[in-house]
């Protein structure tokens, strides 16, 4: 059943083991919207909100992973894309039961695996001090029609928040400004994506051509120094195992690391995620001990090429299917996604740009020309 708001709390037993996810508290506690749906017998949870799928409590109860299926992939993802969210993760308990109950969960889906790592910061030895171009993220900020940038800042918030209003009221954040020829620029922000009684989790992005010269360490550090002054306990950080420039700018700023885990993504509009599945499967992920699989790969391309669904057009994607079907013995099939990648305008120049999104391996050279002909 799906618990109407006031009715909440009631889940907080199922999911007392989850502290790495202060998001699930976030929406028991009305803070961040979300849904919560019980097993009847109120052992097993599953908490859905736009940060996130999770699920809790006892994995016993096939008959609701069943039906939380059902749900995720005829009310929850529509949902989602139809809101303009493009992508979703699915966060649950560490066990061999839950992984074998993921796949009742997920049936049908073709969600990818990968892995996350949770960050905790008690705030202890923080400098109170923000550093020089750092400044903090308020009204006067926000109504600057002379940054260059603070759109970025202002999409983020968004996104994350109600509205303006309710994160100049709880949350906080800072920006890295730098002057430029074109005038101040936002070279890097770091704000909370939500608070949660004495707790808040942090968010950062820097812009691409200043990374690595320690804005992203300088705004991180400026938010703690901000969290600390708000009198909150714990500052929380998340990010892909695979990410390491971000465990980089966690640690250079004092964070420790609590936890690593599987999860399970997907795109929320099917086409898209087929799409995703093939250049997933065509590269394999080491975090997560995905293999490469060239027929499932190639599989995958087909359900949303074969459709017209190419991302407006997208030669690689063609290119791509040519490759895994001739590497898995279908020539026929290679030599005519081969056909439409080249009326597409495929030169197989982006083979040289080592993009992990085309196909590039040393044989492509010899299979271009074997389909050439």
């Amino acid at each position: 059943m799906e618990l109407q708001k006031e009715n909440f709390t009631k889940a907080r037993h199922i999911f007392h083991d989850c502290n790495r996810h202060l998001c699930i508290q976030g929406v028991i506690q009305g803070v961040i919207p979300g849904r919560i749906f019980t097993a009847d017998d109120s052992r097993a949870a599953m908490v859905a909100s736009t940060e996130g799928i999770y699920l809790g409590g006892n994995p016993d109860n096939d008959l609701f992973f069943q039906e939380m299926n059902s749900l995720i992939k005829n009310d929850i993802l529509p949902k989602l894309d139809a809101d303009d969210v493009v992508d979703y993760v699915v966060y649950y308990p560490q066990s061999p039961l839950w992984e074998a109950k993921m796949e009742i969960v997920m049936k049908d889906l073709y969600a990818m695996k990968s892995a996350r790592m949770t960050f905790s910061h008690d705030l202890s030895n923080t400098d109170a001090t923000l550093a020089d171009g750092v400044i903090p993220v308020d009204q006067k900020l926000l109504t600057r029609e002379d940054c260059f940038g603070l759109d970025d800042v202002l999409e983020e918030i968004s996104k994350q928040w109600p509205s303006q209003e309710a994160f100049l009221d709880r949350g906080f954040g800072c920006v890295a400004i730098e002057e430029t020829e074109q005038g101040p620029a936002i070279v890097s922000w770091c704000l909370t994506d939500w608070v949660v009684g004495t707790e808040c989790e942090l968010g950062i992005e820097t812009a691409e051509d200043y990374r690595e010269k320690g804005w992203a360490k300088k705004t991180a550090a400026g938010a703690l120094a901000l969290a600390r002054q708000r009198g909150l306990t714990r500052v929380g950080w998340q990010c892909w195992s695979s990410n390491t420039a971000s465990q980089r700018t966690a640690l250079s700023v004092g964070f420790k690391p609590l936890a690593e885990y599987p999860v399970l993504f997907g795109w929320t509009n099917p086409l898209n995620n087929f799409l995703v599945n093939g250049n997933y499967y065509m590269r394999g992920d080491d975090a997560a001990g995905t293999e490469k699989d060239y027929a499932r790969a190639a599989w995958s391309y087909a359900q949303a090429l074969d459709k017209g669904w190419d991302w407006d057009g997208m030669a690689s994607l063609y290119w791509n299917a040519a490759c895994l079907f001739y590497r898995i013995g279908e020539k026929d099939r290679a030599k005519h996604y081969y056909r439409i990648a080249v009326e597409k305008g495929w030169d197989g120049t982006e083979c040289q740009t080592g993009e992990d999104y085309v196909y590039s391996e040393p044989d492509c050279t010899a299979i271009a020309l074997e389909l050439a002909k």
